[in-house]
């Protein structure tokens, strides 16, 4: 309950965002642009569990879900709160041969995590196998601020709002077919 309280806003728009944002930035996903949402009711998993204010937080625990837009993409996503630190990305063709998987930590990653949880016991354990990308993310928005150089690869607020957009959009509809 204490991580459904902590992140109220729900898987979506907390664990989940970063995904949507690369639907948004790659996949042109965008709410007006859904046509379907697809929902794994075998994966997908809600709870409803007491957090340690005494309140009642209801999100998913797992969730994994495809999502066709009117512009004839399709692309799927799949969260597990409990499926440990690493993280991946694939891309398969359309029969789900799998064509390219990338890994998160990786080794040089790992090793860093080591000495970050030494340094900083207690902290989220995803702040240490991100520490690399959260460098990146400062240096080329702390560039920009300071010479108006484009931040290069970095999510616009437009991708944010969107990525958000979606989360506000897929939560109810998912919640409902869970139930």
């Amino acid at each position: 309950g204490e991580c459904f309280e902590r992140n109220a806003e729900g898987m979506l728009k907390n664990m989940a965002i970063h995904e949507l944002a690369l639907l948004a930035s790659f996949y042109d996903v965008t709410v007006e642009n859904i046509e379907s949402v697809d929902l794994d009711k075998e994966f997908s998993s809600m709870q409803t569990l007491k957090g340690p204010s005494g309140k009642d937080f209801t999100d998913f625990d797992k969730a994994k879900f495809t999502i066709k837009t009117k512009t004839g993409k399709e692309v799927s996503v799949q969260a597990d709160r409990c499926g440990g630190d690493v993280s991946y990305a694939m891309v398969s063709d359309a029969d789900g041969k799998e064509l390219f998987r990338h890994s998160m930590p990786d080794e040089e990653d790992e090793a860093n995590v080591s000495v970050l949880e030494a340094k900083y016991p207690g902290a989220m354990p995803y702040f240490f196998s991100q520490d690399p990308d959260y460098i990146t993310v400062k240096e080329r928005v702390a560039k920009l601020c300071a010479t108006g150089e484009e931040a290069k690869d970095i999510a616009t607020i437009d991708i944010a709002i969107n990525a958000l957009e979606v989360g506000e959009y897929l939560t109810p509809l998912m919640k409902e077919k869970l139930s």
